[in-house]
């Protein structure tokens, strides 16, 4: 290409980029970053460097990998059995026994750095306990019956994650997470005398 020809070119090019260039001129943009924490965590804690919260998915011990579900994603981490603490764990002094033991889904805290490569290494490992509720705020099934026997119409809301939903929940429930609950209000019953029953996890 002659001179006279690459400067009209590069021209044209300087002029489409000012004027609103299409995406086959424009320069690439790094993907979105990963979420570190599922939306249903960032209801009460912020994101927090080097620490990630998500679903527990599986362990590979040879591989010593565990995979952990985010939103709409996974995320591969890397552990060492030798150095990796448990919080909460099964039995914390054995590490591949108590990772066996979390179930699938449920909640997990991990503290991490990040190599060269990009995979994360984790130290720490935090199993969320279970929620401890005084008996006198519990409410058994057979009062929850009785309660929407007693209403002509009602409402089921599970506050529960989409994940948690769709293993299952209380037949002609609708699930409206908390993260999402103001984007959700048209879901609602407009009439202000109909009983609407909220349930999350309960005492897990």
């Amino acid at each position: 290409m002659d001179s006279p020809t690459m400067s009209k070119t590069l021209a044209a090019l300087s002029v489409a980029m000012l004027m609103g260039a299409p995406a086959a001129l424009a320069v690439d943009q790094a993907p979105p970053a990963k979420p570190k924490d599922v939306k249903s965590c960032s209801v009460c804690h912020k994101p927090t460097d080097g620490e990630m919260r998500a679903f527990f998915d599986s362990v590979a011990l040879k591989s010593q990998s565990i995979q952990l579900k985010l939103d709409n994603s996974y995320e591969v981490v890397r552990f060492y059995p030798d150095t990796l603490k448990i919080v909460n764990g099964s039995t914390p002094d054995k590490v591949a026994k108590s990772l066996k033991d979390i179930k699938k889904g449920h909640e997990v805290r991990v503290a991490y750095a990040e190599g060269a490569d990009g995979v994360k290494s984790i130290s720490e490992l935090s199993i969320k306990p279970a929620m401890k509720v005084p008996a006198e705020k519990q409410l058994k099934v057979e009062e929850i019956e009785n309660l929407l026997k007693g209403a002509q119409k009602y409402t089921l809301v599970d506050a529960r994650p989409p994940i948690k939903f769709q293993e299952g929940s209380i037949p002609t429930a609708i699930n409206i997470p908390l993260p999402a609950f103001r984007k959700n209000l048209d879901k609602l019953p407009r009439d202000k005398g109909e009983l609407l029953v909220y349930f999350c996890a309960g005492v897990t």
